[in-house]
């Protein structure tokens, strides 16, 4: 038994988190701001600039490899792969975009990081191993 609707909410719910992504990625400073107290020197300026960074950056390159996977149809038709990254994808949207809107302090998108992009990369690693190397259907 099919599931409908999952490829193209799937897809949707990827872009959404990308495009969240590299918006704070590009206008990140009022959120490393929050994360320093009122009086702060450059140099910790510059180390929390830095770890937000990483995080975004990988956060992109997670949900790229998720991306690819998906487009490349390894892991399109399966379906309880699909409703883990659609679950994810959608909580991380919902939790960026709330991140961008009140201006979290950036020390958060570490439990945002973990919870919405690693998770939905570790089933796409997993399913392309049992695709591509194990030749099996998922």
């Amino acid at each position: 038994m099919r599931v409908t609707g999952l490829i193209p909410a799937r897809f949707l719910t990827l872009t959404s988190h990308l495009v969240l992504l590299v918006t704070i990625l590009m206008a990140r400073e009022e959120n490393v701001l929050a994360c320093l107290p009122v009086e702060y020197t450059s140099s910790e300026y510059s180390k929390r600039d830095g770890e937000f960074l990483g995080g975004l950056v990988a956060g992109i390159a997670l949900t790229a490899l998720e991306l690819i996977g998906f487009i490349s149809g390894v892991s399109m038709f399966a379906s309880l792969p699909s409703i883990i990254s659609i679950t994810c994808h959608s909580g991380a949207s919902i939790s960026l975009a709330y991140l961008v809107l009140d201006t979290w302090d950036c020390r958060l998108y570490w439990w945002v990081f973990g919870l919405t992009s690693v998770l939905p990369a570790l089933v796409e690693v997993g399913v392309m191993i049992n695709v591509l190397m194990l030749k099996k259907n998922v």
